[in-house]
């Protein structure tokens, strides 16, 4: 990230109220905020980078007044992983049980302790291997796929709304091609752009190529981001993100990836289409 915020900001990315923010600033001399000229309060990235993980601290119930003297990789260290790792098995129970917040609580827990980064690695991107190929494998229904689809469509935006920057350098519009359905890998992509501090705007699945050009051109974005699960076809993604290629601005880059491309060896992708590699959604 880079850039300054203010406290209005800050209170919305660390998930700290404005007034408690003010009040360990004068209790413990931390956040020290400088002032802009007209007086208000202006954070660095350090200091909001310290502020999240001292308020995932605090959630786990240990004292401001002794973190706030701890560095960033000292905060870090003391951050607990749950109790339980992550559980195959008990994401497959919950799956067929069919309790929806069940599911979702299951989730939320890991969510909170790992936060959004981790959690997206460590638990959603292998949750989402395990239910293709249980799904895959006969062993879920197509409804009980979706449960998982849609528990985790409601869990990551609540999350994701934490980290919004509309002042980000780098500016990326995500999509899938037509036929591809699949919009976790989206989110994925989207939760890790953003706290790498860009803009991003998601447009949902199967978006026809024509609103792609259009849609890039009127958010003037820098990047096109496209994702493809491992049910799309690696020849057929080749032969549109080529066509695509023909019609998008030479300026703009175009960002693939996905399980699609699990295992594929020498992809020959269209000039000025790059592979994203380590995130398989």
């Amino acid at each position: 990230m880079s850039g300054s915020h203010s406290i209005s900001e800050v209170s919305r990315i660390a998930g700290i109220p404005k007034d408690l923010l003010r009040m360990w600033e004068r209790r413990y001399g931390y956040p020290a905020p400088t002032r802009d000229r007209n007086g208000d309060r202006v954070y660095s990235d350090q200091q909001v980078d310290k502020l999240i993980v001292i308020r995932q601290l605090v959630n786990q119930g240990k004292r401001p007044g002794k973190l706030i003297a701890l560095d960033l990789s000292q905060l870090k260290a003391l951050l607990q992983k749950p109790a339980v790792e992550f559980d195959a098995d008990r994401l497959l129970a919950l799956l067929k049980s069919g309790d929806a917040k069940a599911l979702r609580d299951w989730f939320h827990t890991y969510l909170m302790a790992y936060g959004l980064r981790a959690f997206v690695h460590q638990v959603m991107a292998p949750a989402n291997r395990l239910v293709g190929e249980l799904w895959a494998g006969g062993e879920l229904a197509i409804y009980q796929e979706h449960l998982y689809t849609e528990v985790m469509k409601s869990l990551l935006p609540q999350a994701l709304a934490a980290h919004y920057r509309a002042d980000g350098k780098l500016r990326v519009m995500l999509s899938t091609v037509p036929g591809e359905q699949h919009a976790l890998g989206l989110l994925m992509v989207e939760a890790l752009l953003r706290l790498g501090g860009a803009y991003v705007v998601s447009f949902g699945t199967e978006m026809r190529f024509r609103d792609i050009k259009q849609a890039a051109q009127s958010h003037e974005v820098d990047v096109i981001g496209l994702s493809f699960s491992s049910s799309f076809k690696i020849d057929d993604a080749i032969v549109m993100l080529s066509g695509l290629r023909q019609m998008i601005d030479p300026n703009t880059a175009i960002w693939v990836g996905g399980s699609a491309f699990d295992g594929a060896t020498e992809i020959s992708l269209p000039r000025g289409v790059d592979l994203l590699d380590g995130l398989r959604g």
